[in-house]
């Protein structure tokens, strides 16, 4: 651990300080994952302290998403490819795509929700409805090209009503699609585009009736992340240069006024803190932590080896993330005020995982 340390900025716990207490809340969460080594097949959970471990699922086939677990902590959703489900994949041959189920947090009561795959999801705030992206209604899905590999499918967005089994598309087919709530669950972020190189952000009701677009540069707009007040969205652009693609991050009101752009990140993904003061960027070779203004907290690109799929911890206390530095990849957290670096998944391996809410 010491060697991690000392690639970390000293002035991390002087930077994070002045977080306001709302954002480290007490209780515990627990950590669902996939392992990642022989021998360890399937989902498992531990608590927060690493006690606890329990198999929950042995499917060698089961992925975790970062979205997996349920707002009231009940439910995981994961995707499968059980024999079960040979039909619909025969049916649906779409890259990146894979039949998605649900079981209890205990691993009980396992169903699949769709009689088609899904390539993301996301569980709406009242824990009732999943926000979707799928290509299953695509009439060029069996196109050779995408059947081949060569080109995607066109997508949509849509809300699957888990009460009811209703379901309805939000978007327009298209390129680049994603989506997300917000924190009250009333509205939501939509990104897509008609082409492979440009896409929009776009602001909608639930009936997917756009109010308006919030993105004004060329190139691809995607990734739409709401603040914890619902007040403001974070998106990654992507617009082509001379030397390849880059990427930079623009915060705009959720009515589309005072855009400001973070530059010089070139992230995939990006996330905020629970008290909306810090934002914490997915890059392909390591992680940035800025303020909202842009100003630079924590810089792990090529500091932590090969820091992969960090999130903020239910408590706001620490991030996590995925690193193989000790030979397997494990789970490590380190806190926003000490900066200190802990292993976080014991013994176990991790290729994927995801975090229950807090429990009170």
């Amino acid at each position: 651990m010491t060697t991690l340390r000392l690639y970390v900025l000293a002035g991390l716990a002087i930077a994070l300080a002045a977080c306001s207490p709302g954002a480290r809340q007490s209780g515990e969460y627990k950590i669902a994952l996939v392992a990642d080594t022989s021998g360890q097949h399937g989902i498992f959970v531990i608590n927060s302290d690493k006690t606890g471990g329990k198999l929950l699922l042995p499917d060698d086939t089961a992925q975790l998403r970062p979205t997996s677990w349920s707002p009231d902590g009940k439910r995981i959703a994961f995707f499968a490819a059980r024999p079960e489900d040979m039909t619909i994949r025969r049916k649906y041959r779409m890259p990146f795509h894979f039949p998605l189920y649900v079981m209890d947090a205990g691993g009980g009561n396992q169903k699949r929700l769709l009689d088609f795959p899904v390539n993301s999801f996301e569980w709406a705030p009242d824990g009732h409805r999943i926000l979707y992206m799928s290509a299953y209604e695509d009439p060029g899905r069996d196109d050779p090209d995408v059947l081949s590999g060569l080109k995607y499918p066109m997508s949509a967005v849509y809300i699957l009503d888990l009460q009811t089994g209703s379901q309805k598309r939000v978007t327009e087919f298209g390129k680049n699609c994603s989506g997300s709530w917000s924190p009250e669950g009333k509205r939501l972020a939509l990104s897509y585009g008609d082409n492979d190189k440009s896409s929009d952000i776009y602001v909608a009701n639930l009936e997917g009736k756009t109010s308006h677009r919030i993105s004004d540069t060329p190139g691809i707009n995607t990734k739409p992340a709401w603040s914890p007040d619902g007040k403001k969205i974070a998106y990654v652009s992507f617009a082509p240069q001379a030397s390849g693609m880059t990427a930079d991050v623009y915060i705009v009101d959720s009515n589309g006024s005072n855009k400001k752009q973070i530059r010089d990140v070139n992230p995939y993904e990006v996330a905020w803190s629970l008290d909306g003061k810090f934002l914490l960027f997915k890059c392909f070779n390591g992680i940035v932590l800025t303020s909202e203004d842009g100003t630079i907290v924590l810089d792990y690109k090529r500091k932590v080896i090969k820091p992969q799929d960090p999130l903020f911890t239910p408590d706001g206390k620490e991030v996590m993330f995925r690193s193989d530095h000790e030979g397997p990849w494990h789970l490590y957290c380190m806190d926003l005020i000490s900066y200190k670096i802990r292993r976080a998944s014991g013994n176990l391996s991790a290729a994927m995982f995801c975090l229950s809410p807090l429990k009170h």
